[in-house]
Parts: structure tokens; sequence; C-alpha cells
């Protein structure tokens, strides 16, 4: 794998916050964390509009849960399944499978964040190749 070593200012702070985690995990590849976290930042903030898969987790107040529904039944070109979770009484979970152009899955992350009663939306993609997109199939 060819490589290149790169400088990172980081808050003291912050740097001594991700030391304490990694001796608590026993991580021992600091390279790796950082890796991981780009790809995390591109993965997530890239405006290229390929082919995408991923999970948008969303918490919201029971109230909100007709909204969340119709939005999905709206969308079906993306939403693959989901999973919902009774949290307590008054708050649920949701874990929906989204595949689409990355615009696509976006927008319905968005219009879900957007419904009165939600409290929390993260959307994780992966970017599918053309091999993977043709095996979801």
């Amino acid at each position: 794998m060819n490589v290149e070593k790169i400088s990172v200012s980081l808050p003291i702070e912050l740097s001594k916050d991700l030391e304490n985690y990694m001796k608590n995990c026993q991580i021992r590849d600091r390279s790796k964390v950082f890796q991981m976290a780009i790809r995390n930042f591109l993965d997530e903030n890239s405006v290229e509009n390929r082919e995408v898969i991923g999970i948008l987790s969303v918490i919201y107040n029971a109230q909100a849960t007709l909204d969340i529904t119709e939005a999905q039944h709206k969308d079906l070109i993306s939403v693959i399944s989901t999973m919902h979770i009774h949290i307590n009484e008054e708050d649920c979970m949701e874990a929906i499978a989204v595949k689409g152009k990355k615009d696509e899955v976006v927008k319905l992350s968005s219009h879900i964040s957007s419904i009165r009663g939600v409290k929390k939306v993260r959307l994780t993609t992966y970017y599918l190749n053309e091999n993977e997109d043709n095996y979801m199939r």
C-alpha cells in the first residue's frame, strides 16, 4: 500500500481524549484511527452522485412515527428495509437501510430530519463499485 505521511495539529484536549480512548480500547495504530475518520468524513460529505448503500439512524418522539413511515413509503426507491426499536414509552429508534444515488439518499435523510419530533438523524453510507452494485440486486 502506498502511503503518504502527513502532520496534523490538534488541540491538546482533543489529543489527550484520543490517547485515552486508544489506551482504554487497546488501539495501537493512531494512523488507522485517522484513516477511518477521514474516510467517514469524505463519505458523509462527498457530493459525488454515485450509487451508495447505507443506514439512516433516526431517534424520534413516537408522535412522529406516521410522518416517518409516510416519508419512507414515498421514497421506496431508496428504502430497502427498516428496523424499529422502542427506547421508552415516548421515544423510538429506527434503522432504515437505504440504497440509491447519493443525492436521493441525502434528500430522504434531510426530509426525515425536518419532521417535527425527530431528535437525531445520522446517515452512514458506503459507495458501491459496479461489481457490488450488481451483487446487491
